[in-house]
Parts: C-alpha cells; sequence; structure tokens
C-alpha cells in the first residue's frame, strides 16, 4: 500500500507552469490550485513515514526509491515513474487540495490521501 500511495503521487505536471531563461520554474496565473503542493512535502502512512517531494523542477523524491518525473496536463497530474519497476510508466491523475491534504485519483478510481507540510 506504501508503494502504490507512491506511484499515485509520483508525478505532478510543469505544463501549467513557464520555464524562464535561468532554468527556473514559475506558477502561471492559470495555473491549478493543487501546484501549491510543488517543492513542499507530502506526508502518507499511518504514521507519516512515506514522504514525497514534487520539485518544480519536474522531479519527484522523497524517502522511499522513487525515480520520475511529473508534470501538469490540462489540470491533471501526470507523473512518468522509471523506478520502482513495478510502478514503471506514466498515468494522470485528478488532483484535490482541500486545506492541508490532497488526494490524487487514478483513472481507474484509487484514491491516495497525503498531508501537505
Amino acid at each position: 500500500m506504501k508503494h502504490f500511495a507512491l506511484a499515485v503521487i509520483a508525478g505532478l505536471s510543469l505544463a501549467a507552469c513557464q520555464t524562464t531563461t535561468s532554468g527556473t520554474a514559475t506558477q502561471s496565473t492559470n495555473a491549478p490550485t493543487w501546484l501549491s503542493i510543488v517543492d513542499k512535502t507530502l506526508l502518507n502512512g499511518a504514521d507519516g513515514e512515506t514522504e514525497v517531494v514534487l520539485r518544480s523542477n519536474g522531479t519527484i523524491g522523497g524517502n522511499e526509491d522513487i525515480v520520475g518525473t511529473w508534470e501538469e496536463r490540462d489540470g491533471k497530474y501526470c507523473r512518468t515513474l522509471t523506478e520502482p519497476e513495478r510502478f514503471a510508466g506514466t498515468e494522470c491523475q485528478m488532483v484535490t487540495l482541500n486545506g492541508n491534504e490532497v488526494t490524487f485519483e487514478s483513472p481507474g478510481g484509487r484514491t491516495s490521501t497525503w498531508d501537505v507540510q
């Protein structure tokens, strides 16, 4: 379950962001509100033992062995993972931000809720 939650998170998109000539990403005015979680720690699990960060440079990191990238496409969080192998691939998910909680819903209806730090 812990790894599934990581897979759900692992792919936010930068399509609603603009990249400056210096290579830093800035959020556009039409960007979805859930993009406010970028560069913040997301915690999941009974004791918040799983941490994930969706970085503004389009990469995903955390305390698990996740390797991948993310971007925003048409308001959805899209992630492409290369590790762990069982979650490898691209998936776009609906995102709901409610206070300090963000919920990701896969096309198949799986949900994963994370605390935003």
